[in-house]
């Protein structure tokens, strides 16, 4: 059994302005600072091996946080949230305004569409798999934490439960809190959500 905390990085100041910025590199906020301690907290209590997370600022600092320098840490750029490319940093609203013709075909095929100089959520899936195949061949019946975002990990979750692509979004991982689900070689299993404690 190959044990994997799913944490969502911090709050960044993207967060509270409502903008799409899966790339866009941006640190936390105080807010995100002091979510991130909290679940360090947690953490005093949980046995892991290895810690990985995405590149992106928010998420390192985040896992830096929880690891206190105590653990290596593994970096893999898979673990990126959807490019969304021209519409990086900009609110529902603005996209309304500047680029409603390609929203509308991203929402009529919201699997294989994609902003202008973005990624599709297909792409975005299949990088997130292989890093999925990847990390639990490699790391077979250890504890993970994973640091990453929002949409990297619902689809995370949907690969290793082997749900059709479209339940990803049942999933919302909230700031700061860690999701527990255990790998066996023939399913997986969800033991929480969005936990603290």
């Amino acid at each position: 059994m190959t044990k994997l905390y799913l944490v969502r990085h911090g709050e960044t100041e993207f967060n509270q302005k409502g903008c799409y910025y899966g790339w866009t590199d941006c640190s936390l906020t105080p807010n995100g600072i002091e979510q991130a301690a909290a679940l360090k907290e947690a953490f005093k209590e949980i046995q892991y091996d290895t810690l990985i997370s995405s590149d992106l600022k928010r998420a390192l600092e985040t896992a830096r946080i929880l690891s206190c320098g105590m653990k290596d840490l593994t970096v893999d750029q898979r673990l990126r949230e959807l490019n969304f490319g021209e519409w990086e940093g900009k609110t529902y609203q603005e996209i309304m305004e500047q680029h409603k013709a390609h929203w509308d075909l991203w929402v009529e095929d919201w699997l294989n569409a994609k902003p202008t100089g973005g990624e599709s959520i297909k792409e975005m899936y299949d990088r997130i798999c292989r890093f999925v195949d990847d990390t639990l061949k490699k790391y077979e019946n250890q504890s993970l934490v994973i640091v990453s975002h929002n949409g990297a990990l619902r689809m995370i979750a949907v690969c290793l439960l082997g749900l059709s692509l479209d339940k990803m979004f049942c999933f919302n991982f909230d700031h700061g809190r860690y999701s527990l689900l255990e790998a066996y070689e023939e399913h997986c299993s969800i033991k929480c959500i969005n936990n603290i404690e």
